[in-house]
């Protein structure tokens, strides 16, 4: 009606994501200074004006002005949504510090379903009171429950545990958390999965269902489907995540295959000469596979990313927390923006089983890459005795000391059978080194007090030997 090209309203469109990815880093690098209540409310504040505001594009006259006021309602929007992911999931982190995966995929899983609801409300309302009225009604429904979440939600105050954080250990920063290279792998798969999510939204209808010649009714089917697979899984992505909370790599190879296998349904397969028929079966279950598996790169994604951070011996604060997701929602934002301006010009000039090949063959690189490094790099994949267990753990008080022995059976891990770790200090408590290469510095045992410690072990008469 406008009498815009697509050019433009691809610019709008576009605008949303590759603002989110540039300002999402920065809101989560200064989450403190900003105040978590304050970016979580005036977030919603601002979405759900500019929601409103969007049904009051209808009056402005075709050309410049539409365009730039079209413009500056998704910049506003883009930012008050990462101040809106940020917020959200450092108040997740702090109220439910050991059960992050479940929140985060409890959450996903009610986007998800707002997802599948809303076309429908806002397509009742937009018969009731036309265009205007199902942006008016709900960007301010959105706007009245900012006031409420900023009345009643308490203020998160961290302040006094992040200075006696940081006196331990180092601040972070985004350029840091790049630095780290195994993080770079639920980055990735980020990156990845918003690609090929985005790249089949745009080319579902006309590539896939329109052959079918469904009517309105089974297309919103099964775009809901995928959705709906979405939401089914993370619940269980978000389980098992948090079971082993900080070894989720192997989940983003199976997600990424998952992906991958749904791609190869859809056409990829012709790429290497397979011919697959697209039958409603066959529809069905790639659109469930493509779903429940980015799902899981998503929820195992945050998991792992946030693992790494904390592994790499950076502060564990809402700042951080909020930094990483902000990363996630940028690099979800990239991905998104790359997909919506690169894939139709990708299906036309090469068609839709090329383009979908691409991501079958990104999602399988994903896959192999993930899985060369848990099987040659990670010695977490080296088979253990379970004999003796990490639990088995003795504690040696000597006046202000505090020793700790942790037995090992993995001669790949340890020379010989023991490792002996230890620290001095003021106070209570256990010191476990951080790192193979620290402990391994710090002591160096003989081979007969290395016999005498387990043999006093399993007698249960141990007495800590002298170096």
């Amino acid at each position: 009606q406008k009498g815009s090209t697509a050019t433009e309203y691809g610019a709008i469109i576009g605008i949303n994501c590759l603002v989110a990815f540039l300002a999402t880093p920065f809101i989560g690098n200064h989450l403190s200074l900003i105040g978590v209540k304050f970016a979580y409310s005036m977030g919603l504040f601002g979405g759900g004006m500019c929601c409103a505001l969007t049904g009051l594009l209808e009056f402005f006259p075709p050309g410049l002005q539409f365009l730039v006021f079209s413009i500056l309602l998704k910049v506003v929007q883009a930012i008050s949504n990462a101040m809106v992911v940020t917020a959200s999931f450092t108040y997740t982190a702090a109220f439910f510090p050991n059960s992050v995966g479940k929140v985060i995929s409890v959450t996903r899983c009610v986007m998800n379903v707002a997802k599948l609801g809303g076309p429908m409300f806002g397509g009742l309302l937009y018969e009731f009171g036309g265009f205007v009225c199902p942006f008016v009604t709900f960007g301010l429904m959105q706007a009245l429950l900012a006031l409420l979440i900023g009345l009643t939600l308490p203020q998160l105050d961290f302040s006094d545990d992040e200075q006696d954080m940081k006196k331990k250990k180092e601040t972070v920063s985004v350029l840091k958390i790049f630095r780290i290279p195994t993080v770079w792998f639920s980055f990735l798969a980020f990156i990845v999965a918003t690609l090929c999510g985005g790249m089949l939204s745009i080319n579902l209808e006309p590539q896939v269902l329109r052959p079918f010649n469904f009517s309105p009714f089974y297309v919103g089917f099964f775009y809901g489907l995928r959705n709906g697979a979405n939401s089914l899984a993370s619940p269980v992505w978000g389980w098992i995540s948090d079971r082993n909370k900080t070894y989720v790599k192997p989940y983003l190879v199976v997600s990424a295959i998952l992906v991958s296998g749904s791609f190869f349904l859809m056409g990829a397969g012709t790429a290497v000469g397979i011919y697959l028929e697209m039958t409603l079966p066959i529809l069905v279950t790639s659109l469930c596979l493509n779903g429940a598996g980015i799902s899981g790169q998503q929820v195992a994604g945050i998991m792992d990313a946030l693992h790494e951070v904390g592994n790499a011996g950076y502060v564990d604060s809402p700042s951080t927390q909020g930094l990483v997701v902000g990363l996630w929602s940028s690099l979800s934002g990239l991905g998104r923006f790359v997909s919506r301006a690169g894939s139709g010009i990708l299906v036309d000039y090469y068609g839709f089983n090329a383009v979908v090949a691409i991501a079958c063959g990104l999602q399988g690189f994903l896959a192999l890459v993930t899985l060369l490094y848990l099987v040659m790099c990670d010695c977490r994949l080296v088979k253990r005795d379970r004999r003796l267990e990490l639990g088995n753990v003795t504690e040696i008080e000597q006046g202000e000391k505090v020793e700790r022995v942790v037995f090992c059976s993995s001669d790949a891990f340890l020379p010989r059978s023991v490792l002996i770790g230890g620290h001095s200090w003021s106070g209570s408590g256990a010191f476990q080194a951080s790192s193979f290469k620290e402990r391994k510095s710090k002591f160096s045992p003989s081979a007969s007090d290395e016999r005498e410690a387990l043999v006093g072990f399993v007698k249960g008469t141990f007495s800590l030997p002298k170096f």
